[in-house]
């Protein structure tokens, strides 16, 4: 069965909005665990437009599951990660797509020592993972870096406008979700993840964990965070399917 963790990037965005102190993220993080949620995640994008300081440091005061900071791999941040201390870090690029979504790191290419940074980050007891396209050669170098967890980007299925490009992206994440399982590695999901396309990863039967912001978030200005959530948890086998 798939843990669920709810990314709640998507309340601090709303805030900067206006500049004001509502919404509030980690007021958004105690309602999501509430309701069942598996972990936190909060995304620290290379513009730093969104996230504060004081969010990472009352998220790691008051989640009681798990908090993962997703972030890109330059010296602020690690120097942050070290002093916050979360469950886990997930590594990004530290390039920023059009729509400021963060993107995945391009191991083969990267500009710093990533190797350095994960045994940082391991030797203070802090989880580390990479956020990578669906390839064979970006999980076997992830699994070379000493990682315990890939996220896969799933936006090139999310993205799909076709039934048959998105059975292409389906079996460029299955054929990625066999490589990470024989290295032993985590294999978590995400990337415009939503309540109607979820279906066919969970029939995989192989994914550890889903990491999905943004539909809740839209889903919660109808209904609420806890009805939400609740929904999303049943969708992943959590509670007993929507009637």
């Amino acid at each position: 069965m798939a843990s669920l963790t709810i990314n709640v990037d998507t309340v601090a965005a709303v805030r900067s909005l206006r500049g004001y102190a509502e919404p509030d993220p980690v007021q958004v993080a105690v309602l999501v665990e509430m309701a069942g949620a598996d972990g936190v995640a909060i995304q620290l994008s290379p513009r730093r437009q969104f996230v504060r300081d004081r969010d990472l440091y009352l998220l790691k005061g008051v989640v009681k599951t798990r908090l993962t900071i997703e972030m890109p791999a330059v010296e602020e941040y690690i120097e942050k990660a070290l002093e916050v201390k979360p469950w886990m870090v997930t590594l990004v690029s530290s390039e920023v797509g059009g729509d400021d979504a963060v993107l995945p790191l391009d191991l083969l290419n990267a500009d710093v020592d990533l190797k350095d940074i994960v045994d940082r980050l391991s030797a203070v007891g802090v989880m580390v993972g990479v956020f990578v396209d669906p390839l064979a050669d970006r999980i076997k170098q992830a699994a070379k870096l000493g990682v315990s967890t890939v996220l896969l980007n799933c936006a090139g299925y999310s993205n799909a406008r076709t039934i048959d490009d998105a059975q292409q992206e389906l079996d460029n994440i299955d054929a990625a979700v066999e490589v990470a399982a024989k290295a032993g590695l985590t294999i978590n999901c995400g990337r415009g993840l939503t309540y109607r396309n979820l279906s066919p990863l969970i029939e995989m039967n192989v994914i550890d964990e889903f990491v999905i912001g943004y539909s809740v978030a839209a889903r919660a200005m109808l209904v609420g965070y806890e009805r939400a959530v609740t929904e999303m948890l049943r969708l992943v086998g959590k509670e007993a399917p929507i009637e």
